[in-house]
């Protein structure tokens, strides 16, 4: 399976579930998420977590991802962790051109800067996602790089996503800063 249609399968069935505000059923996890480099903490009013990784190359740069995508009835949160192979990097880039490649999202607007923490760059959007253009969602997307690597002016992780929640008002500073702070990792 390829990667996009891999993580589509983990968190598009939240779009049926947002849609209807239904509860969903419990937690259960493609890949072991204790076995990630990356943890998130979840709380309780995520109701289904789950994980995957796997490796790319080929013609292009390798990569190795992971992928945690935690929904509730109302709420989606997907995290990606992305570590270059061998003699490669990531360029930074910005959050907002990170998702708007993300195929889960269909469209976004009204890109404004949010508070971060941890040194995470934050910036909150209204956004729809694929196969709901009806539905307007609150969100807020994150992206961090890390571990520069020397002599260039690359990185060799990178984390980032969004939390995109079905509410009227901006997803509120607190909540941002609760999110952000439930990412953990021991990567620099």
């Amino acid at each position: 399976m390829s990667k996009p249609a891999r993580i589509a399968s983990i968190v598009l069935p939240v779009t049926l579930a947002l849609a209807l505000a239904a509860p969903l059923s419990a937690a259960r996890a493609k890949t072991d998420c204790a076995s990630l480099d990356i943890e998130f903490q979840a709380s309780a009013e995520f109701t289904k977590v789950e994980c995957d990784q796997g490796s790319f190359g080929g013609g292009a740069p390798s990569e190795t991802e992971e992928v945690i995508g935690a929904q509730s009835s109302t709420s989606l949160f997907v995290i990606h962790h992305a570590e270059a192979g061998p003699r490669t990097y990531f360029d930074r880039r910005d959050t907002r051109t990170m998702l708007e490649g993300e195929q889960l999202l269909a469209k976004t607007e009204n890109w404004a800067a949010a508070p971060g923490g941890n040194q995470f760059v934050v910036t909150r959007f209204r956004g729809w996602l694929a196969g709901q253009p009806d539905l307007s969602l609150s969100c807020f997307g994150f992206s961090r790089f890390t571990a520069h690597v020397a002599n260039s002016t690359g990185y060799r992780h990178i984390m980032y996503g969004f939390y995109c929640a079905l509410q009227p008002d901006d997803v509120s500073d607190a909540d941002v800063r609760r999110l952000i702070g439930a990412l953990k990792f021991d990567f620099e």
